[in-house]
């Protein structure tokens, strides 16, 4: 009797010690998750909330309907927040339930996706996915999107190339929501808004791009910042090897002139659009270059303004243009200054010009009559 009640008292004590270091030792609830749940790796722990909002991007573009990740060192009602840290462009976060455990330190959770008209609408123009009859406008919007590429787009572009026609269409047939006072869900914050209805504000203007971008494999992002102050978003993009900030809201002037398309936020650097936009840097790539700045690229952007009037009464004058917008560097236009372009001919009878300036970047755009 005194041995089983010994072996009872070792049996019970193990016991507890083999619990204690279940649930106290990390090591050992992660080796007990190894061998029980093959879903259990490396990869597929989370520690961060902003880790697992870039999952849930990945799994909303890959079209899953749920996912089984683990949090370790994290709280499961963390998960609350991270609709904040997705793009949102294609999807978002439905609803989470934690199904599992090991010990204290590892919980597994599943995690519902909820996909949008944009996903939609990129699914069945890259793999000719079905477009859901039950998603309001997901036809139309589709429709216009294959119609702008089909008609902005050639075989063999660049991806310069496709980034300023699309960019020039949107300026061109969007113009900036006189209504900003309307609710979150409204078309005028999404691509809807200013591909079918042109009537948006500056997220609708990016994600529009960001979704016809993505159609024709132009890589770049959706930058969420502020720009004079304001709440503004823009987009990243990548060419070459290197990215630029394009801001097409900024490009499409105020008020509205139609077809009227300028291009002051067409690829430029940090250093440049840091001027006046301000985005928490540590979320997206560095742009340093300015190689394919719309006027380093054309060959429109002067360190001198003698240099500038050579060129600019060359395509004002000589061939014929009523508009040319320009870079010169450190230069103070003024009404004696232009008058150069009146200087032997009588072409015109009238000049307009406005400025955008960010260091010594300032764009001129002249207007002639």
């Amino acid at each position: 009797m005194k041995k089983l009640a010994f072996f009872t008292i070792l049996i019970v004590v193990l016991a507890f010690a083999v619990t204690q270091m279940y649930f106290r030792v990390p090591a050992v609830q992660e080796k007990v998750a190894e061998y029980t749940d093959e879903e259990f790796t490396t990869d597929n722990t989370y520690s961060d909330l902003e880790e697992l909002a870039g999952r849930l991007d990945e799994e909303i573009l890959k079209g899953s309907e749920s996912f089984n990740v683990y949090l370790k060192d994290m709280d499961v009602s963390e998960i609350d927040n991270i609709n904040h840290l997705v793009t949102g462009i294609y999807g978002s976060g439905d609803t989470y339930q934690q199904i599992g455990s090991f010990g204290d330190d590892y919980k597994k959770v599943t995690i519902k996706v909820k996909r949008n008209i944009n996903y939609y609408v990129l699914n069945a123009y890259k793999t000719g996915g079905e477009l859901p009859s039950d998603i309001a406008g997901a036809r139309i919007l589709y429709g216009r999107v294959k119609e702008i590429i089909d008609t902005c787009i050639t075989p063999g572009m660049t991806d310069y190339q496709k980034e300023l026609a699309l960019h020039d269409y949107l300026v061109a047939n969007c113009h900036y929501s006189e209504n900003t006072d309307q609710e979150a869900d409204s078309d005028i914050y999404r691509a809807y808004g200013a591909i079918i209805n042109g009537d948006a504000v500056c997220n609708g203007y990016a994600e529009a791009l960001k979704l016809l971008f993505d159609c024709v494999d132009v890589e770049s992002q959706l930058v969420v910042g502020t720009a004079d102050g304001i709440d503004h978003a823009w987009n990243l993009v990548k060419i070459g090897e290197s990215w630029y900030h394009l801001d097409a809201t900024w490009d499409d002037p105020l008020p509205d002139k139609g077809e009227v398309i300028i291009h002051p936020y067409f690829n430029v650097s940090d250093e440049v659009i840091s001027d006046n936009h301000i985005w928490n840097r540590e979320d997206y790539p560095k742009a340093t270059e300015m190689k394919y700045n719309y006027y380093v690229f054309n060959g429109n952007y002067f360190e001198s303004f003698d240099d500038y009037k050579t060129h600019a009464y060359k395509e004002m004058v000589s061939h014929g243009n009523t508009r040319y917008e320009a870079v010169i560097e450190n230069f103070d236009e003024n009404d004696d200054a232009m008058e150069f372009l009146f200087d032997g001919n009588l072409r015109y009878s009238s000049l307009n010009w406005q400025t955008f300036e960010s260091g010594k970047y300032r764009v001129l755009i002249m207007e002639a009559n």
